[in-house]
């Protein structure tokens, strides 16, 4: 293809990009919708343009940039006390929905005729939930900060789940031998190890910030630095995008890190002064502060950061859209059966989630569009020539977009029943 050519499509993918993003802001309409659209529409279903395989050099370094960038980004909406609150219910959130959503999943599959563990493969493959879906919503709506955290930390949370597990049913179906333990550990592991290099390296990065960089820190240091983080992380064996999540989190409450450092660091010294009333000399205990919280990220930098991930999130949606496949019909049916399962099953969070108001219960009962990791599995299993492979793969991206779509036109539902109704005062301005 001409460059000429590809520079032009990149244009208007952009432009149409802030076009769909204009309507949703505009209409509520998810912008998400119009841009798998445009994909299909270029696609191999469409007007031929351009097909997913023709992308197969970049797309892995493309989507994992994407997925790492925008939980990093993400981070910026949340505070720590929100967060402090949000990952005990994200946590239970994403466990109940994981395990219902699988053994749904697997049961439908068993029902079709798929070997029993093909088909509970299958049903954790299709257990996450998108970050590169949830986030950029989530930016668009108004709501609570500790279900802005819950909803961001399940999709993150979601995603090593769906690796571990599948990963796990891929060795048994390769070894015939199944290890709780050894499941268990490695779970906490990718938790402990992203977990504590992103707040390590949030530590230091704020530190050579003020210290070293102090105004003349460029932007792009700090990407630089999240890559490195990433690097790292996945070097040690932990999870890269919780380490950006955590990593991002750091730099948005640096001036709240910073300000409590410095409380550690206040002086009492004793100052005595004249009570000129009675002539004599009185001692009193004044606490002096050595300094004051120092954001290491501005407002200026932040809305840098919302323009890539715009950009990052633009073409991953026009990507997943050039993903829908219509070749082969039962495919297309078995995917279609699962993704009304999946909606139902994640609908079924209300149960747990009474101590929520009614508008951010059915919000987290809404938010069930799958993604990367389901994407990045369906091609491992390829690389490790798991029987059915390709079935697996042609159902889960017929399910990626599929679930994407129910699952905005039941946040666009959501959001029109409430702003016609009884408005919640945190989510609606």
């Amino acid at each position: 293809m001409e460059v000429g050519l590809i520079l032009f499509g990149l244009s208007i993918v952009l432009f149409f990009g802030f076009f769909a993003e204009f309507i949703f802001k505009k209409t509520g309409i998810p912008d998400v919708l119009f841009l798998i659209l445009l994909g299909l529409v270029l696609g191999p279903f469409g007007l031929k343009y351009i097909s997913a395989s023709q992308l197969d050099f970049i797309a892995p370094l493309f989507t994992t940039f994407a997925l790492l960038f925008l939980l990093f980004d993400g981070a910026f909406s949340i505070d720590l006390a929100s967060f402090a609150k949000g990952l005990t219910k994200a946590l239970k959130v994403s466990l109940y929905n994981i395990f219902l959503s699988a053994l749904i999943i697997s049961l439908i599959m068993l029902a079709l005729g798929f070997n029993p563990l093909i088909s509970v493969l299958t049903g954790f493959i299709l257990s996450d939930i998108s970050e590169a879906f949830v986030i950029p919503l989530l930016k668009q709506i108004k709501i609570k900060q500790e279900t802005y955290s819950v909803l961001t930390l399940d999709s993150a949370i979601t995603d090593v789940f769906c690796i571990v597990f599948a990963l796990t049913v891929v060795a048994i179906i390769e070894a015939n031998v199944f290890n709780f333990q050894s499941v268990l550990s490695e779970i906490v592991r990718l938790f402990a190890v992203a977990g504590a290099i992103g707040i390590a390296a949030g530590i230091v990065w704020i530190i050579l910030v003020i210290k070293v960089f102090k105004e003349h820190k460029f932007y792009m240091t700090t990407i630089a630095a999240l890559l490195l983080v990433f690097f790292i992380t996945e070097f040690l064996g932990g999870n890269g995008a919780i380490a950006a999540l955590f990593f991002g989190l750091v730099l948005r409450n640096s001036g709240q890190l910073t300000s409590m450092f410095a409380g550690v660091m206040d002086r009492k010294y004793d100052i005595s002064y004249k009570d000129v009333s009675s002539d004599s000399e009185v001692s009193v205990k004044r606490t002096i502060s050595q300094g004051f919280g120092i954001s290491v990220t501005s407002k200026e930098e932040q809305f840098f950061y919302s323009q890539i991930s715009f950009f990052l999130k633009t073409f991953f949606f026009v990507y997943i859209g050039l993903l829908l496949s219509f070749a082969d019909y039962r495919i297309v049916l078995i995917g279609i059966a699962l993704s009304v399962a999946i909606m139902l099953a994640r609908h079924s969070t209300l149960i747990i989630t009474r101590e929520f108001e009614e508008f951010d219960r059915k919000l987290i009962g809404s938010v069930f569009g799958r993604g990367l990791a389901s994407a990045a599995i369906a091609q491992i299993i390829i690389f490790n020539n798991v029987p059915g492979a390709q079935e697996i793969v042609g159902i889960a991206y017929i399910v990626i977009p599929l679930t994407i779509i129910l699952s905005s036109l039941r946040v666009f539902q959501l959001r029109r029943k409430f702003s016609t109704q009884q408005p919640n005062p945190a989510a609606f301005s």
